[in-house]
């Protein structure tokens, strides 16, 4: 008798067609954004994306492209080592295949720019989407759950993380936050393949390993804590599930494990990681104080865990009323896993709260790097990642384990008494405190009709869920219910407005005349016409542009009376609408931006980037500085003849300046090279209008030269004979090069270890 083939359905196919659904979901959720239609089309509102994002990514566009590292950025803040921010994101692999595709293609204007990186943005919540789904569908499948259960499980977990309020919030806007949130369910899923046989898979440690370090490299050191801090308690906990139940040997194991993480994660991230950790102690952010750093949400946000946008416009807490139904039917269930991530998640909603709750003080004090950072609300990626899991993992037991059908719907009916109390609750709540006349109170309303219609038809199909009744159709209608009830409520919204990517960012026409003007090194104050860190995205060196971490030193040079600030920093133009300034002006023109009409100053008399003076005067305190430079009676005539250095500069300066000053020319002005032609009549201090940073090195005629630090914040170099002189200054900074080495290394002890894994 013949054989007949084998007609069964690969294992794989069910996968591939989850993974397809997922996309199709995806491109439903993103559609206006890549709609050829005008009237239909979205992009990202203007402000944090483009103001910092697609700024810092024209400058990683334009010097990449040129084959250069972008270390130091000249158009931010008086100049800003670029690299070091590690917002910039300059070696994540993501953000280099997008520089590498818009050169390619030669895409870079502005518009261009905005589109690729929203593209960019896009990608990265479908990643997240794969990657829960892949990660809860493999814990599922480990525990025995029914295959259809699995995936139903992984589909939920999937939509839930990446749809939910927390990615789909304000993550969009502040990029790096986003882009590092994707990759924890990769090193979840890594640590857990890892850590199944009694002996720690060393290879999947090392994969566990790369996805933090790609979260470290993405640009948000605060979610890729986060992410480390439950990966190394997932970790601890599988230890201990694959036998090590004796103290010791599961401690020996836990180290040796997690030192594998740190150790690949940080290789692979030190050439961003070092620079900002250098350039972290040179901030504003080093200052802040514990109340800055404590700040998390009001208690009262909490209801937004139930009704969305009734607080503010986003609601980051929020994983759908299903999403949040399920979560707490795998806690009720004890389903496999679930105490764990429920206790993730509980301890990381109070972490959320900060300073609201007297817990948070312990875990400011006791886990480190908490107090590196402020906004602790960010904690609520983890309640959000750990829900998600949870809401997986109830619809994997739902379908896979009968219950008792009474117990059921009691449980049903519980959960609908308490969404109807809640809702009731919030709208009378919200009813008194703001008036029915707001709009807010319209929102709120909105959200408790919603949820409690959720709730509803939660009461009525959890028994026949809990029943094992129509299994496939009712994994269907679970996946269907969380998707209508995420999107429902995070679909649009306020990160979103009807203008195509393509048509943003248009580079104001009076901006050719401003540049033209500029002396090499000298600057502008964007008090108008050049906004957020726009002055990067058109070549405008400007003085008031946005970062989240400063220089401190510069920062108090900005704080000093505008006059001073230009004197110091080297400005020439000032962008304003006033009629008059602090200092001798002339209106070359005016112009109009967003804000209506305002005029172009050409400063009479602006300090030059490079500036010779013949006094000095040494005050060690940087108070007693700007105490100086701040005080009246300190002329900027003062300021002008006399440097103020931090150091005793080592040399003869003459008793009186001489006749005939000296001259200094700049004649190459590049980000980390600066050549600087000198002709002095005696000995003299060159002051700079260069933040004093570490990196920077300088050289008189070929021979290494100290940089002084001068006026609290800037450089200065001691020039001990007269005559001419070329002067060298090089941003090198160690960090970077050292951080390089060990990146290099990490990748090639990563790419030996899969070799000798394959043999």
């Amino acid at each position: 008798m013949t054989a007949q083939p084998d007609r069964s359905r690969p294992r794989w196919l069910a996968d591939a067609l989850a993974a397809l659904t997922l996309v199709a979901l995806w491109a439903l959720y993103f559609w206006r954004l890549f709609t050829p239609n005008d009237a239909d089309v979205l992009s990202l509102r203007e402000g944090d994306f483009s103001g910092q994002f697609v700024a810092f990514f024209s400058y990683q566009v334009e010097r990449l492209g040129d084959g250069e590292v972008p270390l130091w950025n000249p158009y931010n803040y008086a100049g800003h080592p670029f690299l070091a921010d590690t917002q910039s994101a300059v070696f994540y692999p993501p953000r280099l295949l997008t520089v590498a595709l818009v050169n390619a293609l030669d895409r870079t204007t502005p518009g261009d720019l905005y589109t690729a990186l929203q593209t960019e943005m896009a990608l990265h919540v479908l990643l997240a989407s794969l990657l829960m789904y892949a990660f809860v569908r493999r814990l599922t499948a480990a525990s025995d759950a029914h295959r259809l259960a699995s995936i139903a499980g992984g589909l939920v977990a999937a939509l839930t993380y990446a749809y939910g309020g927390y990615l789909a919030g304000y993550p969009p806007l502040q990029l790096a936050v986003l882009e590092a949130g994707v990759w924890l369910p990769l090193a979840l899923l890594a640590i857990f393949e890892a850590t199944r046989a009694a002996r720690p898979g060393w290879l999947c440690l090392m994969l566990a390993g790369t996805a933090l370090g790609l979260a470290l490299l993405a640009g948000h050191p605060q979610t890729a804590l986060f992410a480390l801090y439950l990966s190394l308690a997932w970790l601890g906990y599988w230890l201990w599930q694959a036998g090590a139940t004796a103290w010791r040997p599961w401690l020996a194991r836990f180290v040796m494990s997690a030192a594998v993480l740190g150790l690949v994660a940080g290789g692979l991230a030190a050439v961003q990681l070092l620079p900002g950790l250098e350039y972290l102690r040179h901030t504003s952010r080093d200052t802040l104080a514990y109340a800055e750093k404590a700040h998390g949400f009001p208690l009262r946000d909490l209801v937004q865990v139930v009704f969305p946008g009734i607080m503010s416009e986003w609601s980051p807490l929020y994983v759908g009323i299903a999403g949040l139904a399920l979560a707490l039917v795998a806690v009720w269930r004890r389903a496999a896993h679930s105490r764990f991530f429920a206790i993730a998640a509980l301890v990381a909603l109070v972490w959320s709260l900060g300073a609201g709750t007297v817990l948070f003080d312990a875990i400011y004090l006791i886990a480190p790097g908490v107090s590196w950072f402020r906004g602790q609300e960010r904690a609520a990626y983890l309640v959000a990642q750990c829900a998600a899991i949870l809401a997986g993992l109830g619809a994997a037991s739902l379908l896979a384990r009968p219950a008792d059908e009474r117990a059921a719907r009691r449980l049903a009916r519980a959960l609908g008494v308490a969404a109807g109390l809640l809702a009731l609750a919030a709208v009378v709540w919200l009813a008194l405190w703001l008036g029915t006349d707001t709009p807010r109170y319209d929102t709120a309303l909105d959200a408790a009709i919603f949820s409690t219609i959720i709730a509803g038809l939660g009461e009525l199909l959890l028994p026949r869920l809990l029943a094992g009744r129509l299994r496939a159709g009712w994994a269907l209608l679970i996946v269907a219910l969380v998707w209508v009830d995420l999107f429902s409520v995070t679909r649009g919204g306020p990160n979103y407005e009807p203008v195509r990517a393509g048509e943003r960012l248009a580079e104001p026409a009076y901006l050719d005349d401003v540049r033209a003007e500029l002396a090499p090194g000298a600057r502008v104050d964007g008090l108008r016409g050049v906004f957020e860190n726009y002055g990067t995205l058109y070549h405008v060196p400007d003085i008031r542009t946005i970062s989240p971490l400063r220089l401190a030193r510069v920062e108090r040079v900005l704080a000093l009376p505008d006059d001073r600030a230009w004197e110091l920093l080297a400005v020439q133009t000032v962008l304003i609408d006033w009629e008059q300034l602090m200092a001798p002006s002339t209106i070359v023109r005016t112009a109009d931006d967003a804000l209506g009409s305002f005029n172009v100053h050409r400063l009479d008399d602006p300090r030059p980037f490079a500036h010779l003076t013949y006094r000095a005067e040494v005050i060690a305190d940087d108070d007693a500085i700007f105490a100086r430079l701040a005080d009246p009676s300190t002329g900027l005539d003062y300021i002008r003849s006399t440097a103020l250095l931090s150091e005793a500069p080592g040399v003869d300066l003459p008793e009186q300046p001489p006749e005939t000053p000296g001259t200094a020319t700049v004649t190459q002005f590049a980000p980390e090279r600066i050549t600087i032609d000198v002709d002095t009549p005696a000995p003299a201090i060159l002051t700079l209008a260069l933040p004093a940073y570490p990196g920077w090195r300088a050289a008189i005629d070929g021979e290494d030269a100290p940089l002084l630090r001068a006026y609290g914040g800037l450089s200065a170099i001691a020039l001990p004979d007269e005559g001419t002189h070329t002067i060298t200054l090089e941003y090198r900074p160690l960090t970077f090069t050292v951080g390089a080495v060990i990146s290099i290394g990490t990748l090639v002890v990563l790419a030996a270890a899969l070799v000798m894994k394959q043999r």
